[in-house]
C-alpha cells in the first residue's frame, strides 16, 4: 500500500521594508480564497481550502492537502510588481509530509518563486518537510530551509538577505515574486 499526507497550513505577511506595505492580497485567508489567490492541481485526492480549526486561534488558515497518488496541491499568489528585493518575509506554517513506500517521496511547502520581467522562473526558496527521496535540494537556484518538526512555527527573513543563498540569481533582474502553499507527491 502506499500512502502520504502532506499537509501545508499557514497565513503570512509580506511587506516592503522601504514602504511598509503588504504585497500579499487576502494574506490572511480572512476572505474567500478566490480573493487574491489562484489555484493549480495535478492528479486526484487534493484538497485547498481555508478554515478557522487549523490553528488554536479564532482566524482563518490556509490548507493544501495532496493524498495518495501522484501529483500536487498549490495555492498560489503572484506578485507582478515589486518595489525591490529589500522585502521582509513573514510566514507562520505548520507543513507535514510523508510516504510510506521505498520508491515514493512526498514533500510539503512554503515556495517563495523569484521571475524576471517575462514570468521566467529564475529561482526558488522552498520551506519545507519533506520525505525521504524528496528530490528539493539545495542547488545554485533553489535554496531549501527544512522544517524542524511538524509543529507550528514563524519563518521571517529579508529577501535579499535570502537571495545570498541563491548565487544563481541575479537580484537585479527579479521583477516578480510568487509565494505558494505547495504539496506533492510521486509514486504514493
Amino acid at each position: 500500500m502506499k500512502f502520504f499526507i502532506p499537509i501545508i497550513i499557514f497565513s503570512f505577511l509580506f511587506s516592503a521594508q522601504v514602504t511598509g506595505i503588504e504585497l500579499i492580497t487576502n494574506g490572511d485567508f480572512e476572505e474567500q480564497l478566490t480573493t487574491g489567490w489562484e489555484q493549480a492541481t495535478s492528479g486526484a485526492d487534493i484538497i485547498i481550502n481555508r478554515a478557522i480549526n487549523y490553528d488554536p486561534d479564532p482566524d482563518y488558515e490556509a490548507y493544501a492537502y495532496k493524498g495518495t497518488g501522484s501529483g500536487y496541491a498549490r495555492l498560489l499568489q503572484l506578485m507582478n510588481v515589486i518595489p525591490s528585493t529589500d522585502i521582509d518575509f513573514t510566514c507562520n506554517a505548520k507543513l507535514y509530509a510523508w510516504d510510506n513506500y521505498i520508491d515514493a517521496w512526498a514533500g510539503a511547502a512554503v515556495v517563495i518563486s523569484y521571475l524576471n520581467e517575462n514570468s521566467l522562473l529564475l529561482g526558488e526558496t522552498y520551506i519545507c518537510f519533506r520525505s525521504d527521496g524528496c528530490p528539493w535540494t539545495n542547488t545554485p537556484t533553489c535554496h531549501v530551509i527544512a522544517a524542524v518538526d511538524s509543529f507550528w512555527h514563524n519563518y521571517a527573513f529579508n529577501i535579499d538577505d535570502e537571495l545570498t543563498n541563491l548565487s544563481g540569481v541575479n537580484p537585479q533582474d527579479i521583477k516578480k515574486i510568487k509565494v505558494s502553499l505547495y504539496s506533492e507527491g510521486h509514486w504514493c
